[in-house]
C-alpha cells in the first residue's frame, strides 16, 4: 500500500462575516424545506393530525436535550443569565431573526420580528394555513428547549395575517 500526501488545495479569500451570515441563513432555510419534506412524506402514511404531531414530537425531544445541556443552570428564575446564553446560542446572536426581549424577575419574552424558517416557507409560495403549521411544529424545539431547562413556555407561533413571527413567553416552571 502506498500513502500519499495531498496538501491542502488553497482556499479564496477567506469568508467574510457577511457571507457566514448568509450561509448560516440559508442551512436554516434549508432545515425548514426539510421539515415540510418530511410532513408531505408522513401524511399519507399517518394522516395530517397524526403527522404533525409525530414531527412536534420529534422536535421537541431534540429541543429538550438542548435546553437541559446548554441553559438548566439557569432554572428555575435567572431570566437575566438565559437571555443572555440563549441571545448567544441563536445564530447570528439573534441578528438573523431580528429579535426584541422584555426580561424581568417574572420572566422573559423574545419577539423575532423575522425568521430565515418562515422567509423559507413564504418564498416557496406555501398557503398562510401550510406556514401556520409548519411554523408550529419547527417551535416545538423552543417549547422542547425551554422545558428541558426547566421552565415553562408559551410559544405563540405565526399565524396568517399577523406580522413578524413567533413570541416565546419563558416563565418559571
Amino acid at each position: 500500500m502506498t500513502t500519499e500526501h495531498h496538501p491542502p488545495r488553497p482556499t479564496p479569500a477567506a469568508a467574510t462575516e457577511e457571507d457566514l451570515r448568509q450561509q448560516v441563513k440559508a442551512a436554516l432555510k434549508s432545515r425548514a424545506m426539510l421539515i415540510a419534506a418530511i410532513l408531505d412524506e408522513l401524511i399519507p402514511e399517518l394522516g395530517a393530525e397524526r403527522a404533525e404531531a409525530l414531527l412536534a414530537r420529534a422536535l421537541h425531544a431534540r429541543g429538550f436535550g438542548a435546553g437541559k445541556r446548554f441553559f438548566a443552570d439557569c432554572a428555575p428564575a435567572d431570566f437575566a443569565g438565559l437571555k443572555t446564553r440563549f441571545i448567544q446560542f441563536l445564530p447570528d446572536h439573534g441578528g438573523l431573526f431580528d429579535i426584541e426581549t422584555r426580561c424581568g424577575a417574572d420572566g422573559l419574552d423574545v419577539n423575532f420580528h423575522s425568521c430565515p424558517i418562515k422567509e423559507a416557507y413564504e418564498e416557496a409560495g406555501l398557503p398562510p394555513e401550510r406556514m401556520a403549521a409548519l411554523l408550529r411544529i419547527s417551535g416545538a424545539v423552543d417549547v422542547g428547549t425551554f422545558e428541558g431547562a426547566g421552565f415553562a413556555i408559551d410559544n405563540d407561533t405565526w399565524q396568517p395575517g399577523n406580522a413578524g413571527c413567533c413570541h416565546l413567553h419563558i416563565r418559571p416552571k
